[in-house]
């Protein structure tokens, strides 16, 4: 798998609901959310639960609370069971640093691969 850099924002520490509202447990895990191997320009990628239970060393059911909560409480994101996609609200707000056409080329090509369309 390709190596790819993925930029957080160091705006990130100072967000209110990750300063008010998150538990340590929360932050690591929207931080997997943002540089895992699986990330997209887009933001909306496939992500089978297996996967991130071991990246993150929890349990399957630890990560399924996690998405459970990242998606009815916070509303951060939006997760496919059916196809495994998960899908990070605003993502492209934070990510999208330059700009033009190759960018667009890229955002186009990804919409192509999502599955789930109402991501």
């Amino acid at each position: 798998m390709k190596d790819i850099k993925r930029i957080v924002s160091t705006g990130f520490w100072n967000d209110d609901k990750v300063l008010n509202d998150f538990s340590p447990e929360d932050k690591y895990f929207m931080l997997y959310l943002l540089t895992n191997p699986y990330t997209t320009q887009l933001g909306i990628y496939h992500l089978p639960i297996k996967k991130a239970s071991l990246e993150l060393g929890y349990s399957l059911e630890s990560v399924m609370v996690l998405l459970d909560r990242f998606e009815r409480k916070y509303k951060i994101i939006r997760y496919n069971q059916q196809t495994s996609e998960v899908a990070i609200k605003n993502y492209l707000r934070y990510s999208i640093v330059r700009g033009g056409k190759p960018v667009i080329d890229c955002l186009e090509k990804e919409l192509k691969s999502v599955k789930d369309i109402s991501l």
